[in-house]
């Protein structure tokens, strides 16, 4: 049935009606661009769409791509608890139907309505019209604005659908837009971020430090739930966690990885980033990793210096459905240079105070760790009650070696001496070159007769050791002075005094030999320092 035609008041009516939703509709597109938060945005929009096609209830529903469900973000006359659980998926209900096929729908009455999914669990008192319009552009859907008011006030006619239509349109190029400025706001928060952590990483030389410190910070910026890095041990040949948040304990003690194996490992031989968006889809890992991950999605980035890989950053999530992308992956980029140049500056560093700290021929401690050592060790001792006990050790006629026999075979013969120290004493001792030919040992927790007792064993097997293939009746022999603290001296430097004295003792008793420093010369080297 035809309507009849319009009269000239109703006809100017129209006209001032489709003139104030053209005029509202270029405020509203002015206003739209000017927010910079999304829930402000749909909060305005659904505001203005409620008040422009008279409606009761608003409500504006946004897609979650991984999820797959729409929800309401916004709305106007709908309860609290309904907009927390209220949920659609596509296909399902009129918002659903919107999505689905990304056509309006208009409703007459709800209740004669299949499709209507009751926004209540109590049955409404009243049935109602309903538009539901999709928020979308030419590349993607948004969502769908929502309108509803009472049966009696009438379905929403095309006029008005046309104008919903025109404002989802305003909304989705509106999303698109503070979607674009949040999202470069944050990338730019991030890269200072990560730079405020760089600045703190080539500040410090302790691995451990460093290590806490970018993975904390990766998990801070990115918002992944675990982060975990997995230096490379060339000795044992496989890939270990070195620090790890979000992962148990138990993992991070298990888990070994070779060049080549699993998600880490492929990342470690290839030295590229790898950035699975559906970890179940990926025929390369889905046998081994497969079910671990809540998202299966996983980013793994190669830590790389001076062309050689240090390790791997891995990032995942174990409880969101959060997919990472290739501007998560590009700010792990960056993370991952860094830890490199941390990394390899902490290993410079440490190679550095070694060489500080240690003698260059024989590879044990030198004269200076020798002095910190023993310091520490008094302190502990006296804490404690215990002995400390120290050996000085000198090798018998090294010049006459030195001068037949050429410095080549006096320093081999020292590093042959110091190899038989340290195979010879405990994990707990502590051994050093004292200068030129002389050795040191400091023994904790144990008194001087003990120390004897070892020190002659060492004695005999430097006696028994062949160096000299052309005379085999020609062997080296070492002279020791045994002091213990605090029995003979409670100050490191009367203690090296006297373990030193001993020593001479030996030397001059004709070599070959272990003397124990006497009570009495304690009191002789403080008469020395009280003159």
């Amino acid at each position: 049935m035809r309507k009849p035609p319009m009269n000239d008041k109703e006809l100017l009516e129209k006209i001032a009606k489709k003139e104030a939703h053209l005029n509202a509709l270029t405020q509203m597109s002015v206003e739209m661009n000017s927010f910079r938060s999304l829930a402000e945005l749909v909060s305005f929009v659904a505001s203005k769409a409620k008040l422009l096609v008279e409606a009761d209830k608003v409500s504006i529903m946004l897609a979650d791509p991984a999820t797959e469900r729409m929800s309401i973000v916004a709305s106007s006359g709908i309860a609290e608890d309904v907009i927390e659980r209220f949920h659609l998926r596509r296909g399902e209900g009129i918002a659903g139907k919107v999505w689905e096929t990304r056509k309006p729908v208009s409703i007459a009455n709800t209740a004669a309505s299949s499709q209507y999914v009751q926004l209540s669990r109590k049955p409404d008192r009243a049935a109602s019209s309903l538009l539901s319009v999709p928020i979308e552009d030419a590349s993607e859907f948004f969502g769908a604005i929502n309108v509803q008011r009472s049966v009696e006030a009438g379905a929403f006619d095309e006029e008005e659908t046309s104008l919903l239509t025109l404002i989802a349109v305003q909304t989705a190029g509106s999303i698109r837009n503070v979607r674009l400025v949040t999202d470069l706001e944050e990338h730019i928060q991030n890269i200072r971020a990560a730079q405020e952590i760089g600045n703190l990483l080539v500040s410090t030389f302790d691995v451990d430090t460093v290590l806490k410190l970018i993975v904390r910070g990766i998990r801070d910026v990115t918002g992944a739930e675990a982060c975990s890095i997995m230096l490379w041990d060339s000795a044992e040949r496989h890939l270990r966690i070195r620090a790890a948040v979000g992962i148990p304990e138990d993992v991070i003690e298990r888990v070994r990885l070779r060049r080549g194996e699993n998600i880490a490992g492929w990342v470690a031989e290839h030295g590229e980033p790898l950035l699975i968006r559906n970890l179940s889809d990926d025929p390369r890992f889905v046998a081994t990793a497969g079910g671990r991950y809540c998202s299966n999605s996983v980013l793994s980035v190669p830590m790389i210096a001076k062309g050689k890989v240090l390790g791997v950053i891995n990032v995942n999530n174990l409880t969101t459905e959060r997919i990472f992308n290739a501007n998560d992956m590009n700010l792990l980029k960056l993370f991952a240079n860094q830890a490199a140049i941390a990394l390899e500056n902490a290993r410079l560093y440490q190679e550095l105070e070694k060489l500080a700290v240690t003698d260059g021929l024989t590879g044990l401690a030198n004269h200076r760790a020798f002095q910190d050592r023993l310091i520490v060790e008094f302190a502990r001792a006296g804490r404690f009650g215990q002995q400390v006990s120290l050996l000085m050790v000198d090798i018998d006629h090294f010049k006459v070696i030195n001068d037949k026999y050429g410095h080549q075979m006096g320093d081999h013969i020292l590093r042959c001496v110091a190899e038989t120290l340290q195979n010879q004493l405990r994990k707990m001792d502590f051994v050093a070159r004292y200068g030129g030919e002389e050795f040191t040992v400091i023994m904790p927790q144990t008194h001087k007769e003990r120390a004897k007792q070892t020190a002659d064993r060492i004695r005999e097997r430097i006696s028994e050791q062949m160096f000299f293939p052309s005379e085999p009746s020609r062997s080296i022999t070492i002279s020791i002075g045994v002091a213990e603290y605090p029995t003979d001296a409670t100050e490191p430097s009367d203690l090296i005094e006297l373990a030193d004295r001993a020593l001479y003792v030996s030397k001059g008793a004709g070599r070959n030999r272990v003397t124990l420093a006497v009570a009495e010369e304690k009191a002789s080297i403080r008469g020395m320092g009280e003159a």
